[in-house]
């Protein structure tokens, strides 16, 4: 295979995954002409309105129309926000909507401002007619915290989350889901993305077998390449959601009178662990929740569930979708006075050799300009890989970057301006990239800052004819060329498959001779000597760095005979300088070295799985917020998050400064007698 590297190139970008995606995706479409055509390809954006007087001129763009299209609650709220006495005055004029490709961004410059987009989707005919949202069912316990979780394959029919009267009658405690699934068209100019199920609606198939409700529901609402992961007896979210609200309807456990929301994203967009594909969904939803909180007690603290994460990214807080759910988060309770908590999770990647550190030092003797890394990709990987190169709180333009591709072709130290990148070709198809991104600015004061990424195609086509990058030893060379000191993070995509998903995704990793020294923990030679690039600081996921108070990340720790002996899991990732210190907390997720995760429920009622990581970690502390939910309602913003914390209802255990970056100042420890920490019975009869 003939490889040469191109001259560079400009080109009209600001997010390197999505652009290499839709070049991967393009070709495949190519390589099967039964695709549909491109008329019907549509930009997921979500803007910023000019002001309050763009409202009614939106709602004029979108009818008859199909340059713009919006989801249909997305439209509920322009369409009362347009209206004389404005229900969310105050509120940020920010919507999500599709915008028609190859449409001119100048044409609605005028109507908002794009902060961003996501990859492009097929929006076909044949969705269901379009409904107006309904509200969620009103509470029946007022005050009572309400559990939100956005995720994958949710059990909703499990009896975990159910209520029972004193007639003995089962009612869903869920008082309304969310089952996304890809857009589809439903008249002019509307979008539906899958379908709400209302409380009423679920109590009344829970009398169902609950895998045969499942496939039906799946059946009406996927496609043909979709996982129906509610098909498999475990699932990401029903185990999440058990941990964080889950509770026997005909024990006395306080969690059974708690509201219930949830989102399940598309699967084909959890499929894709980069996230370029799960995080305009995730912020539809975190909208969708909130109003729907709103709708079943305006009063309570809400807290909702993210149990998802990517590695790469800024780490600042400035990526879009943590950027911007902080923002919903805050917004929202700033204007209803209902109080919000978002728990995500810190990160899995600590020992995945995903993170690499050069230092240069120009007034240090004997310190070389050039410095270099060893990325080694995998064969039989059918998805692209990535890597990213950021100089934190600096200009990075004394910055070169150079790739040498596994057989020594090398793209050399030419200058890739901002906005402009470099190919790798093979039959004139590029397999490689190196973009230069330029920074981005949000407005009031968020800039994310400019940085390469390294966009690899797979090493496996996954359609015959597709080209494949070469695996093995990619080289990635730095040359610093200015006279101040100059810090350099390096960090590759995740990029796993995930269990039930057809993607055969293998993580590319960081290798160095440094990587391969004693430790004594896991009694193995996979520890980091001193020496190497390589470092587990900032091995944290890139969605859990903003600073906003309603939003917490959540380590994981494994128990011990005390609670003070509790020590971070080997896998939780650690904070960095260049980012966040560490987590805001950790609870305990592991309890033993032989037997990983900890119990909760499986899809189905009666069914129980083990799982760990840092997910199973902040469901954790979902159920210890709200646990203490009135003391949350009591809080004002100024505190910090640990005063969200009654000691009558949870232990809190003050972390040394040691061992703060992978597990927070605080460890919190359930002490409610159903916490599975503390009894095993909590999940009486599951086997």
């Amino acid at each position: 295979m003939s490889l040469s590297w191109t001259n560079p190139t400009t080109a009209d970008f600001d997010d390197a995954y999505l652009d290499w995606s839709g070049l991967l995706d393009r070709r495949r479409a190519a390589l099967a002409p039964q695709e549909p055509d491109e008329g019907n390809l549509y930009t997921p954006i979500f803007v910023r309105l000019t002001g309050p007087e763009a409202r009614p001129r939106l709602l004029d763009a979108l009818q008859g129309s199909d340059a713009l299209l919006m989801d249909g609650h997305e439209f509920a709220e322009l369409s009362a926000r347009a209206a004389s006495n404005d229900p969310l005055n105050g509120l940020a004029d920010e919507y999500a909507l599709y915008q028609k490709a190859g449409i001119a961004g100048a044409r609605y410059d005028s109507l908002f401002t794009v902060l961003d987009r996501g990859v492009p989707v097929r929006i076909l005919p044949g969705g269901a007619p379009y409904a107006p949202s309904r509200p969620a069912a009103p509470t029946t316990c007022p005050g009572a915290p309400i559990v939100a979780v956005i995720d994958d394959g949710l059990g909703f029919l499990n009896a975990r989350f159910r209520r029972r009267a004193s007639s003995g009658q089962d009612t869903s405690r869920f008082h309304a889901l969310w089952v996304q699934a890809l857009e589809q068209r439903s008249g002019s100019d509307r979008v539906v993305l899958g379908e709400v199920l209302t409380q009423d609606e679920i109590t009344a198939l829970l009398p169902q077998e609950e895998s045969a409700a499942y496939a039906a529901l799946n059946a009406r609402l996927f496609r043909g390449d979709a996982r129906q992961i509610t098909g498999s007896g475990t699932t990401h979210g029903t185990h999440l959601l058990d941990l964080a609200a889950g509770a026997d309807p005909a024990s006395d456990d306080p969690a059974r009178d708690w509201p219930l929301l949830a989102v399940q994203l598309p699967p084909q967009a959890i499929e894709d662990t980069s996230g370029a594909r799960f995080e305009s969904y995730v912020v539809q939803a975190v909208r969708w929740t909130l109003r729907r909180a709103g709708e079943v007690d305006k009063t309570a603290p809400v807290i909702i569930n993210l149990s998802l994460g990517v590695l790469a990214g800024p780490k600042d807080g400035t990526r879009f979708v943590e950027y911007q759910v902080a923002r919903e988060a805050e917004g929202w309770e700033r204007v209803t006075r209902q109080p919000v908590r978002i728990v995500w999770s810190f990160g899995n990647n600590h020992q995945s050799r995903l993170v690499a550190r050069h230092a240069f030092d120009p007034a240090k003797a004997g310190c070389d300009p050039e410095r270099s890394l060893t990325w080694r990709v995998q064969t039989c990987d059918q998805t692209p890989s990535y890597m990213e190169i950021r100089v934190p709180r600096t200009d990075m333009a004394a910055l070169a970057v150079a790739v040498e591709a596994p057989g020594g072709v090398a793209s050399g130290f030419q200058e890739i301006a901002p906005g402009q990148y470099r190919s790798l070709t093979a039959a004139g198809q590029p397999v490689a990239r190196i973009y230069h991104i330029p920074a981005r600015d949000f407005g009031q004061g968020t800039v994310s800052p400019a940085h390469f990424v390294i966009a690899l195609a797979p090493s496996e086509a996954r359609k015959c004819g597709e080209p494949e990058a070469p695996s093995g030893a990619w080289r990635i060379a730095l040359r610093h060329d200015g006279a101040d000191p100059l810090e350099v993070i390096c960090q590759i995509q995740r990029d796993d498959g995930l269990r039930g998903y057809r993607a055969q995704a293998r993580q590319s990793y960081f290798d160095d001779l440094g990587a391969y020294a004693w430790d004594d923990t896991a009694q193995e030679y996979s520890g980091l000597s001193d020496d190497t690039p390589l470092t587990h600081a900032g091995s944290h996921s890139a969605m859990a760095t903003a600073p906003a108070r309603q939003v917490f990340s959540v380590a994981s720790a494994m128990g011990g005979a005390r609670h003070e002996d509790a020590h971070a899991a080997r896998y939780s990732g650690a904070g960095a300088a260049w980012s966040v210190d560490g987590p805001s907390l950790a609870t305990i997720a592991e309890d033993s070295r032989s037997h990983s995760g900890v119990l909760a429920s499986g899809t189905l009622s009666g069914s129980a799985r083990a799982l760990g990581g840092t997910s199973a970690a902040a469901a954790r502390l979902t159920r210890a917020l709200a646990l203490c939910a009135p003391k949350i309602k009591a809080n004002s913003g100024g505190t910090p998050r640990r005063a969200d914390f009654d000691p009558a209802k949870v232990t809190l255990v003050p972390v040394a400064s040691k061992d703060r970056a992978r597990l927070g100042d605080t460890l919190v420890i359930v002490r409610d007698p159903f916490d599975r920490i503390m009894r095993d019975s909590a999940i009486g009869g599951l086997v």
